[in-house]
């Protein structure tokens, strides 16, 4: 027989089993338990199934003596450690346990979670608009059951945070069987992501160390809870160590990532105030750069990129009191003006961004999949934000404070006649940024032998976006590569509330939303609505632009944003150039050449789809897969912005065939 004194006599003279039976006469030696050694150590017998809890709810005292004792010193113990002494104004009215929470659900708070946020922060329920009191004892059973169903995302993760902040204020709300279970789901759930999930996991930072911090601080009275305050503090220096697979899963989902900011906020702030450890510098660097990233995702309404979600259902995430604002102190100096030149609360004014202090404003994660591009921190300048991870493309498009763009880019592509499928994932072909522009190219391979680019260039000063896409064979020595027949077609989402308007003489197609917000130029068609052309662009019932070409071999796309609208009352044109090989016309198939003139502002686009050769383009002589580049026809120069060349890659390749 075990000598181990329980929990629940550590607490009180008598302990309070977990199975709602009435306690038995008070012994210092206890039974072995037959539960395992990880759940609450109050349980003296076997736990009953959860759907019979209510049942036996009833069966406990509720005055029981050692049970009021415990839950007096719960209450003691709230008081001398408070929710707002440790978090201050954020914790009035549960603030800081929704920081994120709208925008990872894609929905408003909902009631539980509303209450249970409160009750997490030493407040009654408050529930507005409603005289109805909510079921805690429901609410409470969904919530057991949800965590010993292993359901391990984001949201659930954050759910057994606030749950186990609220244990205090829930031991006067509920019966003392169901608030044991409770606590012992709550242990049980943690220790099972310490034992499954790896130490970069977000569940990791979430359960392992806010969980195990939470439970330290609010149950300091149960042994089993203090204890766990040593593991937590070592999964968050796990997880922070792991930073370079840690924050690209933060990011792997984009809506995740202010519930993530909000939950490395609360551990800095409870290590703090509840235990002698410091936070790290690296932490605290690790910290900066999960504040910058959502402080690039969140757009001037105040919600994140990629969200459904207004203004009013993310109001936790903003004001004083707000994850934004306190998000700052990781770095105010930079992380100030960047989040209000974000919201539109200030500007830069056209300054550099050194002048400024602010962060760099091309962000990509490649493991994650995430690209933001900023022409500059201010809002009204615009933005892109590109999401990969997916069979299609995530993406959205601002043409200042107007979203034009937003959805997925649904594509198709037939090969002779037969429909293909992707074949594998979006992966990384090169990047480039500086001062002019910002550049991403990306690749996902597909049935029938052919291999799919794309590319995203935003020329930041002319505030222009360039979206091509191009259909190129692996294999291009094939017999047949040159001569098989490609149709291809992509839909682009046009953002609610903006309107297709099509020019009724060229080919040109203007979003308008009130006024017009940005033109779209089908590069690779004929300018000319009358002409002949093998690409097209329109506009379908369902509010998407889409866009189809036609070609033998190889195939490139571009579209023109024109997103400057000073530009839209000036006389514009684009054609398709002429690429010379050794002074032999290049077929479609080898190469395309185009450019775009508005009013005097001229471009340059010129793509390779074959061999690396030299060619010549409107005077220009190249070797480089792509080049882009600003003409000025006074001057008869070329302002380059970017050149891809795959020289390294070919001689890599070639010095592979040869050993």
């Amino acid at each position: 027989m075990s000598t181990r004194t329980t929990e629940a006599e550590n607490a009180s003279p008598t302990p309070v089993p977990s199975n709602g039976r009435p306690a038995p006469p008070v012994n210092t030696k206890s039974k072995k338990s037959t539960r395992p050694s990880t759940t609450n150590d109050a349980a003296v017998v076997a736990q009953p199934d959860p759907a019979t809890i209510r049942d036996q709810v009833t069966s406990q005292p509720i005055d029981d003596e050692n049970w009021k004792r415990l839950r007096k010193k719960l209450q003691s113990h709230a008081q001398q450690s408070s929710a707002k002494g440790v978090f201050g104004k954020p914790a009035i009215g549960g603030t800081v346990y929704r920081w994120g929470v709208a925008t990872a659900s894609g929905s408003a708070i909902d009631p539980v979670r509303m209450a249970v946020s409160q009750l997490a922060c030493d407040h009654k329920p408050m529930r507005r608009r409603s005289t109805r009191p909510l079921d805690l004892v429901s609410a409470t059973t969904e919530m057991i059951a949800q965590l010993d169903h292993g359901d391990m995302s984001a949201l659930s993760c954050h759910d057994a945070v606030i749950w186990a902040a609220a244990m205090p204020m829930l031991s006067q709300q509920l019966e003392p069987a169901l608030w044991w279970e409770l606590l012992g789901s709550l242990q049980r759930f943690r220790e099972l992501v310490l034992q499954s999930h790896t130490p970069d996991s977000p569940a990791h930072l979430m359960v392992g160390a806010e969980l195990g911090l939470t439970l330290a601080w609010r149950l300091a009275d149960l042994p089993s809870c203090k204890r766990a305050q040593k593991s937590a503090i070592e999964s968050l220096a796990q997880w922070c160590d792991h930073e370079e697979d840690a924050i690209p899963n933060t990011l792997a989902n984009a809506n995740v990532a202010r519930l993530m900011l909000g939950s490395i906020l609360r551990c800095q702030t409870l290590l703090k105030a509840t235990t002698k450890k410091k936070f790290q510098k690296s932490w605290h660097a690790v910290g900066d750069q999960v504040a910058t990233w959502v402080a690039a995702l969140t757009t001037h309404h105040g919600t994140s990129a990629f969200s459904p979600l207004g203004r009013t259902e993310v109001k936790d995430d903003l004001g004083k009191t707000g994850l934004l604002e306190h998000a700052i102190a990781f770095d105010p100096e930079t992380l100030r003006p960047a989040t209000e030149a974000a919201l539109g609360l200030g500007h830069t004014g056209g300054r550099l961004a050194w002048e400024v202090c602010l962060p760099e404003s091309f962000l990509h994660n490649d493991a994650a999949k995430l690209a933001v591009m900023l022409p500059e921190w201010d809002v009204r300048r615009g933005r892109t934000h590109l999401h990969y991870a997916g069979e299609h493309n995530r993406l959205e498009i601002f043409a200042g404070r107007t979203q034009i763009v937003d959805g997925q880019v649904q594509t198709s592509i037939e090969i002779n006649g037969t429909q293909q499928a992707a074949a594998g994932g979006w992966e990384l072909v090169c990047e480039y940024t500086d001062d002019e522009v910002h550049y991403i190219e990306i690749e996902q391979d597909w049935t029938g032998d052919v291999v799919l680019q794309r590319q995203l260039m935003l020329i930041r000063s002319d505030r222009s976006l360039m979206l091509a896409d191009g259909v190129l064979p692996k294999n291009r020595q094939a017999p047949d590569a040159n001569s098989q027949k490609i149709r291809y077609s992509s839909r682009i989402p046009i953002a609610s509330g903006v309107s297709p308007e099509l020019e009724k003489e060229t080919r040109e197609v203007y979003l308008c939303a009130g006024q017009r917000a940005a033109i779209v130029m089908p590069l690779s068609a004929s300018e000319w609505r009358i002409g002949p052309t093998t690409t097209k662009l329109s506009a379908s019932e369902d509010d998407h632009l889409v866009w189809t070409a036609e070609g033998n071999g190889a195939m490139y796309v571009p579209l023109w944003f024109d997103l400057q609208r000073r530009r839209f009352k000036r006389k514009r044109t684009w054609r398709q150039l002429t690429v010379a090989d050794e002074r032999r016309p290049c077929r479609p198939h080898e190469t395309a050449g185009f450019r775009v003139q508005v009013g005097s502002e001229q471009w340059l686009i010129y793509r390779s789809l074959g061999d690396r050769r030299c060619r010549t383009v409107l005077g220009k002589h190249l070797i480089a897969d792509f080049f882009a580049a600003k003409f000025d026809p006074g001057e008869g120069v070329y302002d380059e912005l970017v050149t891809v060349d795959d020289a390294d890659e070919t001689d890599d390749a070639n010095e592979a065939a040869a050993s």
